[in-house]
């Protein structure tokens, strides 16, 4: 039997308004389609494999497959892959991200490929369960996707398959089960609806979800980061003003804005403002912040993705989130 990776490609990341306001690249389709077909070119040194794929409306993946082969060639077993799309009709939403990942996950895919930024991770990893991703940017102010060439990926994930097929070693001493780590996860939830992040939560006092992202920190109450290091892009480089905390760290931090100190974060590429702040705590593992906000909205990995109206919303942070290669 063929062993299966799925492949999950964001149409959408990289182009979201921070290019209006910053200095932010735009990905554009065709890096992506390159960066897919660098993928699949390391992948297929390894031997044959099946990769299932999310459709969605520009055809990515198989742009990036085409290109990899002679025509004669396409879709067999000579090129080292089986390329097949989930039987999913794309709608051009979130939920296409996760219906595919529960579809690839159903069918034993035994590794998630993702192409997108850390809120198409952040979808995947709801669905998961314990199916390792490899997690490649293709995104704005990535914390969680690497920042990696794709033929390096591609050799990466076919190494893994081998090793999960054959069960040995590698060379080093190294087994499949030390090549993945469980990250992290926050949880922002009320009585009525709760909501995930891998990096950070955030309570903002915008009321409208409107263009999702957000550039301006003057908009935030409070940030709460899985992970932070000084001079990170994005949210996490408010708490990264004050602490380092490493990916795998058992806690993570909370920072409360104000008035007693600043300091100066990438809130997005191109883009350094001086934050004001209160405090930032270290956050353990299941201590609960409580959140009173009578108009604002929940951020999550970067985007508002919730209006909030007198709510009280509890948070909290959990070991148990994606295993990543």
């Amino acid at each position: 039997n063929l062993q299966s990776v799925g492949l999950l490609a964001n149409p959408s990341s990289g182009y979201d308004v921070r290019r209006l306001v910053s200095s932010a690249e735009t990905v554009t389709n065709l890096v992506k389609v390159n960066r897919i077909a660098r993928f699949l070119s390391g992948l297929r040194v390894l031997g044959p494999c099946r990769v299932l794929f999310m459709p969605e409306r520009l055809n990515l993946v198989q742009c990036a497959f085409k290109s990899l082969q002679p025509l004669e060639d396409r879709g067999s077993l000579q090129s080292g892959l089986v390329v097949e799309p989930v039987e999913l009709k794309p709608q051009g939403t979130p939920d296409d991200t996760q219906e595919a990942t529960r579809m690839m996950c159903k069918s034993g895919c035994d590794l998630l490929i993702t192409f997108g930024g850390d809120g198409t991770n952040r979808l995947v990893a709801m669905e998961s369960g314990q199916v390792p991703l490899l997690p490649i940017s293709a995104g704005t102010n990535n914390i969680f996707p690497l920042s990696c060439e794709g033929t390096r990926a591609g050799l990466v994930a076919g190494i893994f398959l081998k090793m999960l097929n054959s069960e040995t070693d590698l060379p080093s001493g190294i087994s499949v089960n030390e090549l993945i780590q469980q990250h992290k996860f926050l949880l922002a939830e009320t009585d009525s609806w709760s909501e995930t992040a891998l990096i950070d939560l955030a309570i903002s006092r915008q009321v409208s979800l409107g263009g999702r992202a957000i550039w301006d920190a003057n908009w935030l109450k409070a940030v709460f980061v899985t992970r932070c290091a000084p001079g990170a892009s994005g949210l996490c480089g408010i708490p990264g003003g004050v602490m380092d905390i490493p990916p795998l760290a058992p806690h993570g931090a909370a920072a409360f804005l104000g008035n007693r100190f600043s300091v100066q974060a990438v809130l997005t590429p191109g883009k350094v403002q001086s934050v004001g702040l209160e405090a930032v705590e270290r956050m353990n593992l299941h201590q609960l912040h409580t959140m009173e906000v009578s108009e604002g909205t929940v951020l999550a990995d970067g985007e508002r993705v919730r209006e909030l109206h007198n709510e009280k919303v509890r948070i909290t942070l959990h070991p148990e989130g994606p295993w990543v290669l």
